[in-house]
């Protein structure tokens, strides 16, 4: 986790420093805890010892649905309908393979964060000849 974390936080600085809240990863199959608190500049990634303490946001399930989500094309910090990945990734979350408790915002930012996808950037369309020219002349 702490990999996919600081991948994320290094391709995604401004988006990071956004982040605030704490998170637990409970994985099914007897996988040590994971605990992450987002604080800005700092983020903490450890194995959560203490099992009474309170956090924002709590996500449960098998490591391999984790990473289905990870490897999902997101729009909005949500897995995509449109792809099939991303039809695999919230089938996951709909028939409650990984379950998220609390507030949708954090995880939608903890996804974008850890997506394994490079941010989609608006494709930069070539100037048409003709209208090249009629500004020059404008």
């Amino acid at each position: 986790m702490f990999a996919f974390i600081e991948r994320g936080a290094i391709l995604r600085p401004q988006h990071a420093r956004e982040l605030r809240g704490s998170v637990l990863l409970r994985f099914s199959e007897g996988y040590q805890a994971v605990e992450v608190d987002l604080r800005g500049d700092e983020i903490l990634v450890a194995d959560a010892r203490d099992a009474d303490r309170a956090h924002d946001l709590v996500i449960e399930g098998a490591f391999h649905d984790f990473a289905a989500l990870v490897a999902a094309p997101l729009t909005g910090g949500l897995p995509r309908p449109t792809s099939p990945v991303g039809r695999a990734a919230l089938a996951r979350l709909a028939d409650g393979r990984i379950e998220l408790e609390g507030p949708l915002r954090l995880a939608r930012g903890l996804l974008r964060l850890i997506s394994a996808l490079p941010d989609k950037h608006a494709p930069q369309l070539p100037q048409q000849p003709a209208a090249a020219a009629r500004r020059e002349r404008a």
